[in-house]
């Protein structure tokens, strides 16, 4: 990669959130309330979905999007196997392989005037496939 990102997003509620259900699921077990297997299971579960499949940063590079979970794991898509679909909040990442499943990419959690427009001119300067 160039080392130039021409858009770089990022969601602190998403990088910290799968932490907090880890540590909910934690006092749930210790509290012993219950059902209290079921609760935390579904906590740890959520969690862990959280950190396989939302991205907390993501950048849009000349070559493909760099994504980065919250649980330190990196994954890079390529752009000629890359297909975006533009949402009203952020977008959707899908590759040739997984068409029907896809990495969200949100730069914050709330809509904010401009933002949709400043990532399509990302994704059009660097000639993704935007759907």
């Amino acid at each position: 990669m160039d080392g130039f990102a021409s858009y770089e997003g990022t969601s602190e509620f998403l990088r910290w959130w799968p932490k907090v259900l880890l540590g909910l699921a934690l006092a749930i077990a210790v509290i012993h309330f219950n059902h209290w297997p079921q609760f935390a299971t579904v906590m740890v579960v959520c969690a862990w979905l959280h950190g396989r499949l939302l991205p907390w940063r993501f950048a849009v590079h000349s070559e493909g999007l760099d994504l980065v979970f919250p649980f330190g794991r990196h994954t890079f898509l390529p752009k000629p196997v890359t297909t975006v679909r533009l949402e009203t909040v952020g977008a959707v990442a899908t590759t040739r392989e997984r068409r029907h499943f896809g990495y969200l990419l949100f730069d914050g959690v709330l809509y904010e005037p401009g933002q949709r427009a400043r990532l399509q001119r990302a994704f059009d300067y660097y000639g993704y496939r935007v759907v």
